[in-house]
């Protein structure tokens, strides 16, 4: 991805905002950030399911070449967060699975639905499970589903958004974890869209967190979830629950609130919530830069560890 620029109609400014990164085969990368940051846009771009009356700017590739809307289901797989919304409730799961991959192979009937009771099986659904309709199984089971649908035809590239949001957290562990592990051992590069920072810290390779449309600072996942050094990090880094606290202590908290998608504004977008903000920070927006092997769009990185 070189630029990527997202607009719509009537903003001031646009929703995505120059956002460039690659990804490595088979690395799991995650894009976080607060609500409105726009990496489920970002990672939409991806397959091409960006709004109709959005401006799109960039360029999108794989493997060198551009991505195509005959790519969605081969080459590029899509988990949404709710698994019933990429199931049919009137259709069998082993078979919907079977359609997939008739879909984009000449695969027989019999043959399609063996490979697909095999893909099933790989994520711990066995024939019950293959047989019933999606109503029948627990979330947990459901997303298990999705999984399978999403890697049976073998795609490069996997998109998650969000895929644990209806999970509990032991459920959500659990996924992430198969998610991982089935991509893993299939050679497929995923691209986490996530607000779980532990989540990341345990299961990406790197991690770009980003703010009003931006990426404020991307690298791997130690450094950058371990040793922060944009103020928009630390600060959501800071808030996150933690043990050893005093009893009724309370969590630092991000003054204010993120932007608008499309608001406007000059300077550093993350400015007025910032404690060390100076004029340089209010006139002048950063720009990417590399500081300690991880790139950082800010005035006045700093170093500080997290607990």
């Amino acid at each position: 991805m070189d630029g990527l620029r997202i607009g719509f109609p009537g903003g001031e400014a646009e929703a995505v905002r120059g956002v460039s990164f690659e990804l490595a085969a088979g690395e799991a990368f995650a894009l976080v950030g607060e609500s409105g940051a726009g990496k489920s846009l970002t990672a939409r771009a991806l397959l091409g399911m960006v709004p109709r009356e959005a401006t799109v700017r960039g360029r999108v590739l794989l493997d060198g070449g551009p991505v195509t809307p005959a790519d969605l289901g081969r080459r590029i797989a899509w988990i949404p967060q709710d698994a019933m919304s990429a199931l049919s409730p009137v259709h069998r799961v082993e078979n919907q699975l079977a359609f997939s991959i008739r879909s984009v192979t000449r695969t027989g009937r019999r043959e399609a639905r063996s490979a697909a009771r095999r893909a099933l099986a790989a994520v711990g659904l066995g024939p019950e499970a293959a047989g019933a309709y999606p109503h029948a199984l627990s979330g947990g089971m459901r997303q298990r589903a999705v999984i399978a649908m999403a890697l049976v035809n073998g795609p490069a590239l996997v998109v998650a958004d969000e895929p644990t949001t209806a999970l509990d957290p032991e459920r959500q562990e659990a996924v992430l974890t198969l998610l991982r592990e089935r991509c893993a051992a299939a050679g497929a590069t995923l691209l986490l869209v996530s607000h779980d920072l532990p989540a990341v810290r345990r299961h990406a390779d790197r991690v770009a967190v980003m703010y009003a449309g931006r990426i404020t600072e991307l690298g791997s996942a130690e450094q950058v979830l371990e040793r922060p050094v944009a103020p928009y990090t630390r600060g959501l880094l800071a808030s996150l629950p933690r043990t050893g606290l005093p009893r009724r202590a309370r969590l630092p908290v991000l003054a204010g609130a993120p932007p608008a998608p499309g608001a406007g504004g000059a300077g550093c977008g993350f400015a007025p919530r910032c404690p060390g903000a100076d004029d340089l920070c209010r006139r002048a927006e950063p720009t990417l830069r590399t500081v300690d092997a991880r790139a950082v769009a800010c005035h006045h990185p700093s170093e500080e560890a997290t607990a």
